[in-house]
This record gives structure tokens, C-alpha cells and sequence, in this order.
């Protein structure tokens, strides 16, 4: 006679073996905390500040093009302090989101986001909650068309997977962590990374990145990477006549002129290709009148 084996025993087997493989595979291990302070100055003034904190586990196989992102913790002040109810309306949702596994491509890049059906399927349950939260009623009270946006929104960010890449490059862990800094000796192309302006509507800013090496021992290596804006490729009549109709009448002004600055220092371990720490700057202006700037810092932390 053969004794069937129990199928909670065979279930919980697999289990083990899935657990035991997945640790093999991701064998190279790091936590991640980081630092995000968003300023809005209006001259010299302050008008909006916020100062966000996270954790991650960063898991990568050792092919290295598998990673495994978890966000741990999501900790935040802002000023105005009635915005926190945006923030509080999608907190949940930043979790969900932010368990993710990419496939990157030889240049460190993002290329697949492998787990995009389950967090999709994430947001659909998540929706309820978003409109039965209370940031969502007042909008709703005010102007209906606006807490529909809402849900529109959400629905083209998680409608593909192209649509969420976009999410995680825009997010600087992520932008910090993935793509190529390391400087090549001879590159026929330029470097160019593209967005658009926060200050202005439709606008696209241009930057032609270049990488250097900032200093270099026997363990750690630092990259600075700076972005240089292509002042040819802007719309300037766009951008001054945005300026004289959106904030002008605020400031009171005349337009000057737009810059954009953008610095990422990254000090690297050799042993392991990890990075241990990093800075980043990015600041776009109308010189003297309006800036909106940001500042990231991110450390390696014990696992």
C-alpha cells in the first residue's frame, strides 16, 4: 500500500522551495533609507515645504537585471498642513505600488515592471477606498468633474505597463538607484534625458547629462552626474507668456529668466556595486522670482 503524502504537506513544501530558490536568486541584499525635502520659494518666501522619509529593501539576483524593491516605511511633514489629507488618501496605495520587481536593460534602466498584473490588480481593489476617503468627499462637494480626475488619473497610471515605468522614473529613489552613471571615455551620442516642466504647462525641459569621477580609493568609487539644460530646445514665448498670465499678477515681476540645475553624487562600493550613499539637486526657476527645488538623500543602512 502507498500513503498518499498530506496536501498541506506537498503545498507547504513548494512553498519552502519557492522561499529557498527566490533567496538564492536575490542574493545580493541592501536597505535603503532616504530624505526628500520639496521647496517652493516665492522670491525669498516659502510657500509650501514638504519633507518625506522612506525605507527600502533592495533585493537584486546575481545577474544583477532582476531587482526586488519593497518600501518598509513612509513618514512625511508638509506646510501647508491641510494638504496631509492628499497624502493620507494614498498612502496605502504607496505601499502596494512600491512592492515591485523590475527586469533592467544593459544600462541599468528600467525595462520590465514583472509584477505590473498584481499591482494593477492592486489598484482596482484599492479604488473603494480612495473614493470613500475623505479627501476625496471634499473635492467631490466642491467640483465633481475634479474627484472624477482623480480616479481617471489612477486609471491611466496603472492602465499599462509603460504608463507605470513612468511612475518609478519620475519617483528619485528610483532615478537615483537605476540608470547608467558610469562615464564612458568616448560616447558619439549625448546623453539627453527628457521632461516636462513642473512650473509650466506642456512645457519639455532638456538636459544633456554628463558623468565624471569625483574621487576613488581601494573600496568606494563617487560619480557626480550634472545635467546641462539645451536652452535651444525650449519654447520661450511660451514660458514668458505662461509666466505673464499664471504668476505675474502674483509676483509682480516682469519674467527673466529660466534655469534648470540638476547634480547626483553617488559613492559607490566596488566589492558589491552598491551604492551607500547619495545626493541630488534639482532646482528650476524664473531667476529671482519663482523656485521650485528639491533635495534627495539616500544611505545604505544594516539589512
Amino acid at each position: 500500500l502507498f500513503l498518499e503524502e498530506n496536501p498541506i504537506t506537498i503545498t507547504q513544501k513548494k512553498e519552502k522551495e519557492k522561499e529557498i530558490q527566490e533567496s538564492l536568486w536575490f542574493s545580493e541584499k541592501a536597505r535603503y533609507r532616504c530624505e526628500q525635502f520639496n521647496t517652493t520659494k516665492l522670491e525669498d518666501n516659502i510657500t509650501f515645504h514638504c519633507n518625506t522619509k522612506k525605507e527600502y529593501t533592495f533585493e537584486r539576483s546575481q545577474t544583477r537585471k532582476e531587482v526586488k524593491i519593497r518600501l518598509k516605511d513612509f513618514l512625511y511633514k508638509i506646510n501647508p498642513e491641510n494638504l496631509a489629507i492628499a497624502i493620507e488618501a494614498t498612502k496605502e496605495l504607496e505601499f502596494e505600488k512600491e512592492n515591485v520587481v523590475f527586469l533592467l536593460d544593459d544600462s541599468n534602466k528600467i525595462q520590465e515592471v514583472q509584477n505590473f498584473n498584481e499591482i494593477r490588480e492592486k489598484w482596482e481593489k484599492f479604488k473603494p477606498t480612495l473614493k470613500g476617503s475623505e479627501c476625496y468627499k471634499q473635492i467631490e462637494k466642491i467640483n465633481n468633474k475634479a474627484a472624477d480626475d482623480i480616479i481617471k488619473g489612477g486609471e491611466i497610471e496603472f492602465e499599462n505597463e509603460e504608463n507605470l515605468k513612468k511612475t518609478y522614473d519620475k519617483n528619485l529613489f528610483y532615478h537615483v538607484i537605476f540608470n547608467d552613471f558610469i562615464p564612458k571615455i568616448e560616447s558619439k551620442e549625448k546623453n539627453v534625458i527628457k521632461f516636462l516642466s513642473q512650473i509650466f504647462v506642456e512645457v519639455w525641459v532638456e538636459l544633456e547629462v554628463n558623468h565624471s569621477i569625483i574621487k576613488e580609493d581601494d573600496y568606494f568609487v563617487e560619480y557626480k552626474t550634472t545635467g546641462v539644460l539645451q536652452r535651444d530646445k525650449l519654447d520661450d514665448d511660451k514660458i514668458e507668456k505662461q509666466y505673464n498670465e499664471f504668476y505675474k499678477p502674483i509676483i509682480e515681476y516682469g519674467f527673466s529668466e529660466y534655469n534648470y540645475k540638476y547634480s547626483i553624487i553617488r559613492r559607490i562600493e566596488k566589492k558589491s556595486g552598491l551604492i551607500v550613499n547619495a545626493t541630488a539637486l534639482m532646482l528650476e526657476e524664473v531667476k529671482n522670482n519663482y523656485q521650485l527645488i528639491t533635495q534627495f538623500d539616500l544611505k545604505k543602512i544594516d539589512f
